[in-house]
């Protein structure tokens, strides 16, 4: 069975290549981060009070992402955010 996106259609594979290749991160204080969620709306809100209770709010990173790719953001209209956690020494 193939994977239904928005409206019924399948889901842009090329748009959700180039958003997987920037998974990791490493900020002008040498910080590296882990992008841990990608999405919008509701969900985003849900996921993203999850992160703050276990990681903490100064351990979390949102930034707006370009929709370009993702047609259920492309047709709605909606913004498409991602959270990026910090990763302590050990887990590098």
């Amino acid at each position: 069975m193939q994977e239904q996106g928005c409206g019924g259609k399948p889901p842009d594979a090329e748009g959700l290549h180039a958003e997987a290749i920037r998974e990791e991160r490493t900020d002008s204080s040498g910080n590296r981060w882990r992008k841990v969620y990608t999405g919008g709306g509701a969900h985003f809100r849900h996921w993203l009070e999850q992160f703050k209770e276990i990681y903490a709010e100064e351990n979390l990173s949102v930034e707006e992402e370009d929709p370009e790719g993702f047609a259920c953001f492309e047709q709605s209209g909606d913004k498409m955010y991602s959270v990026w956690l910090r990763l302590r020494e050990e887990e590098s």
